[in-house]
């Protein structure tokens, strides 16, 4: 038995018992927070060394101890399956854990869905034989049919199907209650009309007919109240697997976004590298082109110098000789 499911099934208790109540007619009398009663928590607080006091001064503490101590362990909680736990734990909260266990025992064996079901047939008909049933039984009816709701869902058998099967079995017993109210009404009336028919004989045929018209009509009202708590079930259930199937289709779209986001960043990154592995391995960095370049301009142009033609020889004449 996982820790988690000890905690739900003090969570579905403390709801369900709610806060101190002194309520006549409850054969609890006083009772404080948790559904602890004052006879309880005065043998506690005994049991303790401890001054007696108010049950509604019960402390949080007081009310953790007196669960796993007097209701808890003696079903034995840690050994049973998801479910079949929350079953007997609230039944032995409600009823004392003498009759949690006598119903595990008359439940007998079988798959855990199986036995929730016996174990809350069983603690309902239990509590319709009490005499403050009339006061209570609505509450009482409707609490068991809850139980047996979160106990199927944590036994992992809550399905649509569980509730369609319950709303089927409903209308069955509601019909069934009706062929026995018909019925009787018609004996009762045959009945009357023979005259050898004694008083006490028609006493009995009309206590015997209100009988079997009581079980069906209570019958009909258990199965309507179990279907009802189970299809509120079901719907609670499947609208927070819708919320959870949202809830994590936007944290998936959260974590795309932000790893398409990432993979841009890196693109940009890498690009940026590359380049500079470049410029420091000495390749060139490419250079826009540009206009060619314009040459020097040619030294101008020097005065070729003028030299003077050399002088023509000057021949003498000759000079004639005489012979």
């Amino acid at each position: 038995m996982a820790q988690s499911n000890y905690a739900v099934c003090v969570a579905f208790v403390r709801k369900q018992e709610g806060g101190n109540t002194d309520t006549p007619g409850d054969r609890g009398g006083r009772t404080g927070r948790g559904g602890i009663t004052h006879t309880t928590y005065d043998a506690y607080r005994a049991s303790k060394g401890l001054p007696l006091q108010d049950v509604f001064k019960i402390s949080d503490a007081e009310i953790a101890e007196i669960y796993a101590t007097n209701y808890w362990n003696p079903i034995y909680g840690d050994r049973l399956p998801a479910g079949q736990d929350l079953a007997l734990f609230d039944y032995s909260i409600n009823s004392g854990p003498a009759k949690a266990n006598e119903a595990r025992m008359l439940a007998g064996n079988g798959d855990v869905p199986t036995l929730i079901h016996k174990i809350c047939a069983s603690r309902l008909s239990f509590m319709h034989s009490l005499g403050s049933w009339g006061q209570f039984g609505a509450i009482w009816g409707r609490r068991v049919a809850q139980c047996e709701a979160l106990a199927l869902h944590m036994a992992g058998s809550l399905t649509p199907a569980t509730a369609d099967a319950a709303a089927q079995a409903k209308d069955v017993q509601k019909k069934n209650a009706a062929r026995v109210v018909t019925g009787g009404v018609i004996a009762a009336g045959a009945a009357s009309h023979f005259a050898n028919a004694g008083h006490w004989a028609l006493i009995a045929i009309l206590g015997i007919v209100g009988v079997g018209a009581a079980i069906a009509i209570f019958n009909a009202w258990r199965q309507g109240q179990r279907a009802d708590a189970l299809t509120s079930a079901v719907q609670q259930m499947q609208a927070t697997q819708a919320a959870a199937a949202a809830a994590c289709a936007a944290v998936v779209k959260q974590v795309s976004d932000k790893e398409a986001a990432i993979a841009a960043e890196q693109a940009v990154l890498a690009a940026t590298k590359t380049a500079i592995d470049k410029a420091l391995s000495g390749s060139p960095l490419p250079v826009s082109p540009s206009a060619p370049p314009v040459p020097p301009p040619a030294p101008a142009a020097l005065a070729t110098p003028v030299i003077p033609s050399p002088a023509a020889p000057v021949v003498a004449a000759p000079i004639p000789v005489t012979k």
